[in-house]
């Protein structure tokens, strides 16, 4: 997964932002200060930046805070803990990818099979692009999963299943259309080019080269989802 660019988003700001307010207003016996999305999407912005750099058990709420401009006691009105914290980053970060997956394979004047290569060609390009030690934070999570919280652990596994999900279904489609063999098991097939991007990822990162994305290019593309005539 790239890492995804900042953007305002609506997605799940209401009802956690007014439960923390709620739980923090019965706390404290007194009302609850207002809530504002956008204050809410700073620290998640600040969040994704340091998380992604430094992992989440790397940095702290305080620095979180500092870096988002935000007062340290406000942070209680978005989030009721710091792993609810963690899960709204993860589900922030998987709905910016999935929304950027459903524009690449929604679009029909491709075949199914070119629409799933420009999926990772595109990555490799903004990898390229920003560099080959560009931070992902739902990867960053991942590997931090023996330590993390069993809510926090839960939101990574499903983003993976979900962008699995949404590969499987493409790969039906370039089945159905010739240009995959139906000897394949779709799911099995999508879980398994994602553990190989995943990998050529890491690897990328150790060598500081953008080398491997492209020989997990050449071996899906060229060996084995060769374009059949």
């Amino acid at each position: 997964m790239s890492k995804p660019r900042a953007r305002t988003s609506s997605r799940r700001k209401s009802a956690p932002a007014t439960r923390a307010a709620r739980r923090h207003s019965s706390s404290a016996g007194a009302p609850a200060e207002p809530v504002e999305p956008d204050t809410r999407e700073r620290i998640l912005a600040a969040g994704a930046a340091l998380v992604g750099a430094k992992g989440f058990n790397g940095c702290g709420l305080s620095e979180i805070l500092q870096r988002a401009g935000v007062p340290k006691g406000s942070f209680y009105h978005y989030f009721e803990s710091k792993e609810d914290f963690g899960v709204a980053l993860i589900e922030r970060a998987r709905d910016e990818y999935l929304d950027s997956l459903r524009t690449h394979l929604g679009d029909r004047k491709r075949s199914p099979l070119a629409r799933l290569r420009s999926i990772f060609e595109d990555t490799r390009a903004e990898c390229e692009s920003n560099g080959p030690t560009v931070e992902c934070l739902i990867p960053k999570l991942a590997l931090e999963t023996a330590t993390l919280s069993e809510p926090v652990h839960a939101a990574v596994k499903c983003a993976y299943q979900q962008w699995s999900a949404l590969i499987a279904q493409v790969i039906r489609e370039a089945q159905s259309a010739g240009e995959v063999a139906r000897s394949h098991d779709p799911d099995h097939l999508a879980d398994v080019l994602v553990m190989l991007w995943e990998g050529a990822a890491v690897r990328m990162q150790i060598d500081r080269s953008i080398g491997p994305l492209d020989d997990f290019l050449a071996f899906v593309f060229d060996t084995l989802l060769p374009a059949r005539r």
